[in-house]
């Protein structure tokens, strides 16, 4: 290295470490001059605005910013239109089995269900006692007319005559035992009589179903008692209220549901049911029992009840 080089370098370092001195270099490498620099001049007037460049291409995208905080929930906005139906999805398993819900209202009476086949004949019962002997049938027509006979004394028409007449009396004779057995068997059956009109009315205390009670008035001669008339009605619960129990009477409606008839299978022509009967409780109430003040209520014919016959 040359003097000077090392001269300038120690001129230089003098002059950093000298306020107000500026340090210049010329254009030759090899000299440098310092300057003694004056007050800085004031701030000139500002320049006229260049022109805008041309844009500049897209820059790459930032990197995402920090997410800001979730705000407040908005109102429920309206309800939008139903969607299209969606296909039916699978069949979820079986819950468990709810709780048993309340009885609902008895329903309305059902039809009569067809007869079913008949049961196995039942053990035979005590025969009861010969029922009375029948009326007179009717005279047949008259024979052929006999060859004419010989000529008689004439006593022959007076004999015919007598002969008729204890005919006549023979079957009267014969209906009056008849009656009076009748009466007898009346007699021995009774606990208790009304009477209405030409109707005798017996109760003998016994309760029976309706089919034994059936067959005993029958046995006796008579039938169970079958009112037609609020009298005759009355006069059954007469001796119904001395014993204080409910009594069957003979209508029944086994034939078709809710078409109660008499014994003969005539539809009846007075009744006296009361209030919400018959309603055939349990599909199983066929026969006519008379309860309290005279009034009816359908029951099943196997139960046991007092019976009245009528005669």
């Amino acid at each position: 290295m040359s003097i000077l080089k090392i001269l300038g370098l120690v001129f230089l370092h003098v002059a950093l470490v000298t306020p107000g001195v500026q340090i210049c270099q010329d254009p030759d490498e090899n000299a440098y001059s310092i300057i003694t620099c004056g007050a800085p001049g004031k701030d000139g007037l500002p320049g006229i605005n260049g022109i805008n460049g041309s844009k500049g291409e897209k820059g790459e995208p930032g990197l995402p910013g920090t997410p800001g905080k979730i705000g407040q929930t908005g109102p429920r906005g309206e309800q939008g239109p139903a969607g299209p139906k969606g296909e039916i999805g699978d069949r979820g398993a079986s819950g468990p089995p709810g709780l048993q819900g309340i009885s609902g209202p008895t329903g309305a009476k059902g039809e009569r269900g067809a007869n079913g086949a008949p049961g196995a004949p039942g053990t035979p019962g005590v025969a009861g006692p010969p029922g009375p002997k029948g009326e007179s049938g009717n005279s047949g027509p008259a024979g052929p007319q006999g060859p004419k006979g010989e000529r008689g004394d004439s006593m022959a028409p007076a004999i015919e005559n007598l002969k008729l007449q204890v005919t006549g009396l023979d079957r009267r004779i014969r209906d009056l035992q008849s009656n009076l057995e009748k009466q007898g068997k009346v007699l021995s059956f009774t606990k208790g009589v009304a009477r209405s009109g030409d109707k005798i009315y017996i109760i003998n205390g016994v309760e029976a179903t309706y089919f034994d009670a059936k067959a005993s008035c029958s046995s006796s001669g008579g039938q169970l008692a079958s009112p037609r008339t609020p009298e005759e009605n009355q006069a059954i619960f007469s001796l119904r209220k001395q014993v204080d129990k409910h009594a069957f009477l003979s209508m029944n409606d086994m034939q078709k549901e809710g078409d109660f008839r008499y014994p003969s299978g005539e539809t009846i022509i007075y009744s006296n049911w009361a209030p919400g009967e018959p309603n055939n409780v349990g599909g199983k109430e066929h026969c006519v029992e008379m309860r309290e003040a005279g009034k009816w209520n359908d029951e099943n014919c196997t139960q046991k009840r007092l019976f009245v016959c009528e005669f």
